[in-house]
Protein backbone atom coordinates (compact mmCIF):
# COMPACT_ATOMS: atom_id res chain seq x y z
CA UNK A 1 0.00 0.00 0.00
CA UNK A 2 2.82 2.41 0.92
CA UNK A 3 4.59 1.62 -2.35
CA UNK A 4 1.42 2.37 -4.30
CA UNK A 5 0.93 5.67 -2.49
CA UNK A 6 4.54 6.62 -3.20
CA UNK A 7 4.14 5.91 -6.91
CA UNK A 8 0.91 7.94 -7.08
CA UNK A 9 2.56 10.80 -5.20
CA UNK A 10 5.59 10.77 -7.50
CA UNK A 11 3.37 10.76 -10.58
CA UNK A 12 1.39 13.70 -9.22
CA UNK A 13 4.60 15.70 -8.68
CA UNK A 14 5.77 14.83 -12.19
CA UNK A 15 2.47 16.10 -13.62
CA UNK A 16 2.79 19.32 -11.66
CA UNK A 17 6.37 19.84 -12.81
CA UNK A 18 5.38 19.53 -16.48
CA UNK A 19 2.95 22.42 -16.56
CA UNK A 20 1.21 24.75 -18.97
CA UNK A 21 2.25 28.27 -18.03
CA UNK A 22 0.95 31.55 -19.42
CA UNK A 23 3.31 34.52 -19.15
CA UNK A 24 1.84 37.96 -19.68
CA UNK A 25 4.35 40.67 -20.66
CA UNK A 26 2.67 43.78 -19.27
CA UNK A 27 1.33 46.47 -21.62
CA UNK A 28 2.26 46.58 -25.32
CA UNK A 29 1.38 48.67 -28.34
CA UNK A 30 -0.25 51.94 -27.30
CA UNK A 31 -0.17 50.80 -23.66
CA UNK A 32 3.38 51.89 -22.88
CA UNK A 33 3.41 51.46 -19.11
CA UNK A 34 6.11 53.09 -16.99
CA UNK A 35 9.11 54.70 -18.67
CA UNK A 36 12.47 56.14 -17.70
CA UNK A 37 13.41 58.59 -20.44
CA UNK A 38 16.87 59.32 -19.06
CA UNK A 39 17.84 55.65 -19.22
CA UNK A 40 15.71 54.95 -22.31
CA UNK A 41 13.76 52.21 -20.59
CA UNK A 42 10.12 51.45 -21.42
CA UNK A 43 8.06 48.96 -19.46
CA UNK A 44 6.32 47.36 -22.43
CA UNK A 45 9.67 46.48 -24.04
CA UNK A 46 11.38 45.36 -20.85
CA UNK A 47 8.51 43.14 -19.73
CA UNK A 48 8.50 41.41 -23.12
CA UNK A 49 12.25 40.88 -23.02
CA UNK A 50 12.07 39.31 -19.55
CA UNK A 51 9.06 37.18 -20.52
CA UNK A 52 10.82 35.77 -23.58
CA UNK A 53 13.93 34.87 -21.61
CA UNK A 54 11.81 33.32 -18.86
CA UNK A 55 9.80 31.32 -21.40
CA UNK A 56 12.99 29.90 -22.87
CA UNK A 57 14.20 28.86 -19.42
CA UNK A 58 10.88 27.20 -18.53
CA UNK A 59 10.64 25.41 -21.87
CA UNK A 60 14.09 23.96 -21.31
CA UNK A 61 12.57 22.23 -18.29
CA UNK A 62 9.81 20.63 -20.40
CA UNK A 63 7.03 23.14 -19.60
CA UNK A 64 4.57 24.38 -22.18
CA UNK A 65 4.81 28.17 -22.13
CA UNK A 66 2.43 30.57 -23.87
CA UNK A 67 2.97 34.33 -24.05
CA UNK A 68 -0.03 36.63 -24.28
CA UNK A 69 1.96 38.67 -26.78
CA UNK A 70 5.17 37.96 -28.69
CA UNK A 71 5.64 41.45 -30.16
CA UNK A 72 4.96 45.09 -29.28
CA UNK A 73 1.18 44.96 -29.71
CA UNK A 74 -1.92 45.65 -27.67
CA UNK A 75 -4.51 42.89 -27.58
CA UNK A 76 -7.35 45.39 -27.99
CA UNK A 77 -7.93 49.14 -28.39
CA UNK A 78 -10.09 49.08 -25.26
CA UNK A 79 -8.01 48.68 -22.09
CA UNK A 80 -10.48 46.50 -20.15
CA UNK A 81 -10.94 44.23 -23.17
CA UNK A 82 -7.17 44.08 -23.60
CA UNK A 83 -6.76 42.87 -20.01
CA UNK A 84 -9.64 40.41 -20.34
CA UNK A 85 -8.12 38.91 -23.50
CA UNK A 86 -4.83 38.36 -21.66
CA UNK A 87 -6.63 36.38 -18.96
CA UNK A 88 -8.60 34.52 -21.64
CA UNK A 89 -5.35 33.09 -23.00
CA UNK A 90 -5.00 31.15 -19.75
CA UNK A 91 -8.57 29.86 -20.04
CA UNK A 92 -8.20 28.83 -23.68
CA UNK A 93 -4.92 27.02 -23.02
CA UNK A 94 -6.17 25.36 -19.81
CA UNK A 95 -3.14 26.81 -18.07
CA UNK A 96 -1.90 25.61 -14.69
CA UNK A 97 -0.79 29.12 -13.75
CA UNK A 98 -0.67 32.70 -15.04
CA UNK A 99 2.07 35.24 -14.27
CA UNK A 100 1.78 38.85 -15.42
CA UNK A 101 5.16 40.60 -15.54
CA UNK A 102 5.46 44.35 -14.94
CA UNK A 103 7.80 47.13 -13.86
CA UNK A 104 6.72 49.78 -11.40
CA UNK A 105 6.89 53.55 -11.33
CA UNK A 106 6.51 56.23 -8.68
CA UNK A 107 6.75 60.00 -8.30
CA UNK A 108 9.02 59.14 -5.36
CA UNK A 109 12.29 58.44 -7.17
CA UNK A 110 13.73 56.79 -4.04
CA UNK A 111 11.27 53.90 -4.11
CA UNK A 112 12.90 50.58 -4.95
CA UNK A 113 12.04 46.93 -4.83
CA UNK A 114 9.39 44.49 -5.95
CA UNK A 115 5.77 43.60 -5.21
CA UNK A 116 3.66 40.52 -5.84
CA UNK A 117 -0.11 40.82 -6.29
CA UNK A 118 -2.80 38.18 -5.90
CA UNK A 119 -6.46 38.61 -6.92
CA UNK A 120 -8.61 40.02 -4.13
CA UNK A 121 -11.24 37.50 -5.20
CA UNK A 122 -10.29 34.25 -6.92
CA UNK A 123 -11.49 30.71 -7.51
CA UNK A 124 -8.09 29.59 -6.23
CA UNK A 125 -7.20 31.80 -3.24
CA UNK A 126 -4.81 29.37 -1.55
CA UNK A 127 -3.04 28.42 -4.77
CA UNK A 128 -2.70 32.08 -5.76
CA UNK A 129 -1.17 32.90 -2.41
CA UNK A 130 1.08 29.83 -2.61
CA UNK A 131 2.33 30.93 -6.06
CA UNK A 132 2.84 34.49 -4.81
CA UNK A 133 4.73 33.23 -1.75
CA UNK A 134 7.07 31.11 -3.86
CA UNK A 135 7.82 34.02 -6.20
CA UNK A 136 8.22 36.41 -3.28
CA UNK A 137 10.72 34.08 -1.61
CA UNK A 138 12.95 33.64 -4.64
CA UNK A 139 12.82 37.23 -5.87
CA UNK A 140 13.76 38.55 -2.42
CA UNK A 141 16.66 36.11 -2.13
CA UNK A 142 17.99 36.79 -5.64
CA UNK A 143 17.85 40.58 -5.82
CA UNK A 144 18.74 41.61 -2.26
CA UNK A 145 22.54 41.10 -2.60
CA UNK A 146 22.62 43.49 -5.58
CA UNK A 147 21.33 46.58 -3.78
CA UNK A 148 23.31 48.84 -1.42
CA UNK A 149 25.97 46.25 -0.71
CA UNK A 150 23.56 43.45 0.11
CA UNK A 151 22.92 44.25 3.77
CA UNK A 152 20.10 42.19 5.25
CA UNK A 153 18.44 45.27 6.72
CA UNK A 154 18.07 46.64 3.21
CA UNK A 155 15.58 43.86 2.39
CA UNK A 156 12.81 45.76 4.17
CA UNK A 157 13.21 48.62 1.70
CA UNK A 158 13.21 46.27 -1.30
CA UNK A 159 10.37 44.03 -0.18
CA UNK A 160 6.97 45.41 -1.19
CA UNK A 161 5.33 42.24 0.05
CA UNK A 162 2.34 40.27 -1.20
CA UNK A 163 -0.75 42.37 -1.79
CA UNK A 164 -4.34 41.73 -2.77
CA UNK A 165 -5.64 43.67 -5.76
CA UNK A 166 -8.52 43.88 -8.18
CA UNK A 167 -6.30 43.98 -11.27
CA UNK A 168 -8.52 42.73 -14.10
CA UNK A 169 -5.71 40.81 -15.74
CA UNK A 170 -5.40 38.41 -12.78
CA UNK A 171 -8.90 38.49 -11.27
CA UNK A 172 -10.38 37.20 -14.54
CA UNK A 173 -7.91 34.31 -14.84
CA UNK A 174 -9.39 30.83 -14.43
CA UNK A 175 -6.25 29.40 -12.83
CA UNK A 176 -3.86 30.47 -10.06
CA UNK A 177 -2.67 33.92 -11.13
CA UNK A 178 -0.34 36.63 -9.86
CA UNK A 179 1.03 39.95 -11.07
CA UNK A 180 4.66 40.76 -10.30
CA UNK A 181 6.15 44.27 -10.25
CA UNK A 182 9.82 43.36 -10.64
CA UNK A 183 11.49 46.73 -10.04
CA UNK A 184 10.97 50.50 -10.17
CA UNK A 185 11.99 52.00 -13.50
CA UNK A 186 11.73 55.44 -11.91
CA UNK A 187 14.53 54.68 -9.43
CA UNK A 188 17.95 55.62 -10.79
CA UNK A 189 19.84 52.70 -9.22
CA UNK A 190 17.25 50.16 -10.38
CA UNK A 191 17.09 51.63 -13.89
CA UNK A 192 20.87 51.45 -14.33
CA UNK A 193 20.86 47.82 -13.18
CA UNK A 194 18.03 47.00 -15.58
CA UNK A 195 20.23 48.09 -18.48
CA UNK A 196 22.65 45.25 -17.68
CA UNK A 197 22.22 41.67 -18.84
CA UNK A 198 23.43 40.50 -15.43
CA UNK A 199 20.55 42.02 -13.49
CA UNK A 200 17.93 41.05 -16.07
CA UNK A 201 19.18 37.47 -15.80
CA UNK A 202 18.85 37.71 -12.02
CA UNK A 203 15.18 38.66 -12.39
CA UNK A 204 14.55 35.86 -14.90
CA UNK A 205 16.25 33.36 -12.60
CA UNK A 206 14.26 34.55 -9.59
CA UNK A 207 10.88 34.18 -11.30
CA UNK A 208 11.92 30.86 -12.82
CA UNK A 209 12.91 29.49 -9.41
CA UNK A 210 9.68 30.77 -7.87
CA UNK A 211 7.52 29.06 -10.47
CA UNK A 212 9.45 25.80 -10.10
CA UNK A 213 9.17 26.04 -6.31
CA UNK A 214 5.40 26.45 -6.59
CA UNK A 215 5.00 23.55 -9.01
CA UNK A 216 7.15 21.26 -6.88
CA UNK A 217 5.50 22.06 -3.56
CA UNK A 218 1.95 23.04 -4.50
CA UNK A 219 0.54 19.82 -3.04
CA UNK A 220 1.89 20.70 0.39
CA UNK A 221 -0.29 22.43 2.96
CA UNK A 222 0.06 26.21 2.83
CA UNK A 223 -0.20 28.19 6.05
CA UNK A 224 -2.37 31.26 5.61
CA UNK A 225 -3.33 34.24 7.68
CA UNK A 226 -6.55 36.19 7.93
CA UNK A 227 -6.65 39.49 6.05
CA UNK A 228 -7.09 41.75 9.10
CA UNK A 229 -4.11 40.26 10.98
CA UNK A 230 -1.57 39.55 8.26
CA UNK A 231 0.85 42.47 7.92
CA UNK A 232 1.71 41.53 4.35
CA UNK A 233 -1.90 41.17 3.19
CA UNK A 234 -2.64 44.62 1.88
CA UNK A 235 -5.37 45.75 -0.47
CA UNK A 236 -3.79 46.90 -3.71
CA UNK A 237 -4.85 49.37 -6.34
CA UNK A 238 -8.05 48.87 -8.32
CA UNK A 239 -7.62 48.66 -12.08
Amino acid sequence: MMKRLLVVSMLHVMVLQSATIVLDPGHGGKYVGTANDAEQLVEKHLSLEIAKQLAERLRSNKHTVILTRETDVALDDDLITDLTKRAQVATDSKADLFVSLHFNGSTNKNRVGFEVYVPYESQYPIKCYSLASALHYDISHEIEPYFHGGSLGNLNALDGGIKASRFNVIKKATCPAVLVELAYLTNEESAKKLKTDVFKDILVTAVYKGIERYLTHSTQKVSTCSRPRCRRWQRGRVV
